[in-house]
């Protein structure tokens, strides 16, 4: 009635989107490294940023290194569907008829990520403080804006440290609607090769994780680094990559429970073996409760669903 004081009750479930954030993965052992120790360890990834026309005094900023680690929002029926891409570059245009069409209509989420996922609630991701990227429309008012405004907080002097690491942060969560990305195809007879495709990325309905900033300056590491030197140096991103697994980083790492999980994903039946052998082999102090550790991990295998299966109910 009118003029009664309404209480606002918390709002859990999403409706259009997903309730289970997905990480995936392209080798098993990433997966089994992530049970094993109890959490997932971000990494410097790639992002472009050419869109953005970054400047700083004489350098031409066409990417950077963000340390991260990326979870879709994608309903779980839908991560087995078939999407078009367009594909582009002298690779792709020296394929045949019949494998230009493949790498432009046979695609689905699993192809371009892998096969391997771990997924936990959206009510546990925003308890960790992931944050949904904001994607880029490269036209509107509101990119040319922070177009404009990224050289002048480069550049300033006297501008205040915070602002300038607010601006920078800000690049961990950007990307453009729309861009160019690889893809692995394979050839045949193992031949796997990289292809250039367009795609559409606000279809990957991204969420982000990047270590809060006082954590990464306290580790001496920085959430974003634009120096050219070290962003086109594959093998020094590699290097600083594999150290961040030392547990001295572990301040880094996105921790969780067992219990969050919600899914396991592997490609097949054998990998689903594998699995449960590497779930068995998780040291019983790493479970913690009141519940018999063997049970854990019988609830933790329950969890495994089976790509191959799953293509084919869906």
């Amino acid at each position: 009635m009118a003029g009664e004081n309404i209480t606002a009750q918390p709002y859990v479930d999403y409706v259009q989107s997903a309730n289970t954030l997905f990480h995936f993965m392209k080798e098993f052992g990433y997966l089994k490294t992530i049970l094993t120790k109890r959490a997932i360890v971000p990494r410097y990834c790639i992002e472009t940023m050419d869109y953005l026309h970054i400047r700083s005094g004489e350098l031409d900023i066409q990417e950077v290194a963000v340390l991260q680690k990326c979870f879709c929002d994608i309903p779980l029926h839908k991560l087995a569907d078939t999407f078009s891409v367009i594909g582009t570059g002298e690779l792709y245009d020296d394929l045949t008829s019949e494998e230009q069409f493949r790498v432009q209509h046979q695609n689905t989420h699993f192809d371009f990520y892998g096969g391997f996922a771990i997924g936990f609630s959206k009510g546990w991701s925003e308890r960790k403080r992931l944050q949904p990227i904001h994607y880029l429309n490269t036209e509107s008012a509101y990119s040319n804006h922070f177009e404009r405004l990224l050289p002048i907080a480069l550049a300033a002097e006297d501008l205040p440290d915070e602002y300038v690491d607010d601006v920078l942060y800000r690049l961990a969560f950007i990307k453009p609607l729309r861009g160019i990305m690889q893809r692995n195809f394979d050839r045949g007879e193992g031949k796997v090769i990289k292809v250039d495709i367009y795609k559409n990325f606000h279809d990957e309905c991204e969420w982000r994780f990047v270590p809060e900033h006082t954590i990464t300056e306290g580790l001496k590491l920085s959430n974003v680094i634009a120096n050219p030197k070290i962003v086109k140096n594959s093998d020094v991103v590699w290097e600083m990559n594999k150290g961040l697994k030392d547990e001295r980083y572990h301040p880094l790492w996105l921790d969780f429970d067992y219990d969050d999980i919600r899914y396991l994903i592997v490609p097949d039946s054998s990998y689903r073996i594998d699995l449960i052998n590497a779930i068995y082999e998780i040291p019983d102090e790493k479970f913690s409760g009141e519940t018999d550790v063997d049970l854990q991990k019988k609830i933790l295998i329950s969890k495994i669903l089976v790509l191959d299966e799953v293509r084919r109910d869906w």
